[in-house]
C-alpha cells in the first residue's frame, strides 16, 4: 500500500516537473519571439532612419546641384535681349528694366560695358578718341524730350501739330518707343574741340562704322535704311546687338528691323 502511494506521489511530482518545463519552454519561446521582434523592429527603425537621411541627403545634393547650375546659367546668359526691337511701332515691354551702371559719365546697361570700353580704348589707340554723349534715358525723360521737340517745331518752325508730332516721332521718339530706354544704345561725339559738329564728317565716325561690329555694335539708323527703321539718319547713334549678330548684320547689309524679321522667318520655316 505504501509503495503504491509513493508511486502516485512520484507520478504527481513528475507531472508537475513536466508541466513546469513546458511552461518554461513557452515563456522562453515568448521571450525569444519578443526579442526577435524587438531586434527586427530596431533594425527596421534604423534602416528607415538611414533611408530617410539618405533621401534627405539626396534631396539636399539635388538642390545644391540645381542651385549651382542655375547660378552658372545666370552668369553665362545675358541678362537682357540684345536684339530687342524698339521703334515707333514696337514699344519696349512695360516690365523691362535695364541693369544700369555709370560708364564714362553716362548710364548704360552693364552688359554692354566690357565691349563698349574695348571699342573706345581701341579708337583712342588708333588716334580717334571718342566722347560718350548719350546712353540710357528714362521713359519720363524721353516723353519730355518728345513734347519739347513738338513744341519747338510748332513755335520755331511754324509746323502744324500733326506734322510736328510725326517729325518728332521719327527724330526724337516718345516714351516707350525709343531704344534709349533699353540701355543698349549709345551716342558719340569727337573728344576735344569741335565735338558738336557733324559727326558723320569726322574720322571717328568712319573708324566706328568700319570697326564697331567687331565689338558688337551697329550704326542703328543709317541713311539708306530710313524707310525701314522709320527714323531719321543719326550718325552718332550706335546700338549693341552682340558681336555675332553685328557681324551677320554687316554681312547681310541689314538694319535691326530687317535682321530681326530675317531671324523670325528662318525660325518659322
Amino acid at each position: 500500500m505504501k509503495n503504491r502511494e509513493e508511486k502516485v506521489v512520484k507520478s504527481r511530482l513528475n507531472w508537475h516537473k513536466t508541466n513546469e518545463v513546458k511552461k518554461l519552454h513557452i515563456v522562453m519561446t515568448v521571450i525569444a519571439v519578443f526579442l526577435c521582434l524587438s531586434v527586427a523592429a530596431g533594425v527596421f527603425l534604423v534602416w528607415r532612419q538611414f533611408k530617410g537621411e539618405e533621401n534627405m541627403a539626396k534631396k539636399e545634393i539635388a538642390q545644391l546641384v540645381s542651385s549651382a547650375l542655375a547660378k552658372k546659367a545666370s552668369s553665362q546668359a545675358p541678362a537682357t535681349d540684345f536684339l530687342m526691337l524698339v521703334n515707333s511701332g514696337k514699344k519696349i515691354p512695360d516690365n523691362y528694366k535695364p541693369q544700369l551702371v555709370e560708364f564714362d559719365g553716362t548710364q548704360v546697361d552693364s552688359n554692354i560695358v566690357p565691349q563698349l570700353k574695348k571699342m573706345m580704348d581701341a579708337a583712342k589707340s588708333a588716334g580717334y578718341p571718342l566722347k560718350l554723349t548719350g546712353g540710357y534715358i528714362s521713359g519720363e525723360k524721353q516723353e519730355q524730350l518728345y513734347q519739347a521737340e513738338v513744341k519747338r517745331l510748332i513755335v520755331s518752325e511754324k509746323k502744324t501739330q500733326v506734322f510736328a508730332e510725326n517729325q518728332a516721332l521719327s527724330t526724337v521718339g516718345r516714351s516707350g518707343c525709343n531704344e534709349n530706354q533699353t540701355g543698349l544704345a549709345v551716342e558719340f561725339s569727337t573728344a576735344g574741340p569741335g565735338g558738336d559738329g557733324d559727326f558723320s564728317a569726322t574720322k571717328q565716325y568712319h573708324w566706328l562704322v568700319s570697326n564697331c561690329v567687331n565689338y558688337g555694335f551697329v550704326l542703328r539708323y543709317p541713311a539708306d535704311k530710313e524707310n525701314v527703321t522709320g527714323s531719321s539718319p543719326n550718325p552718332s547713334h550706335f546700338r549693341y546687338v552682340g558681336v555675332e549678330n553685328a557681324l551677320k548684320m554687316r554681312e547681310y547689309s541689314m538694319c535691326l528691323e530687317e535682321y530681326v524679321a530675317y531671324l523670325s522667318n528662318r525660325s518659322n520655316s
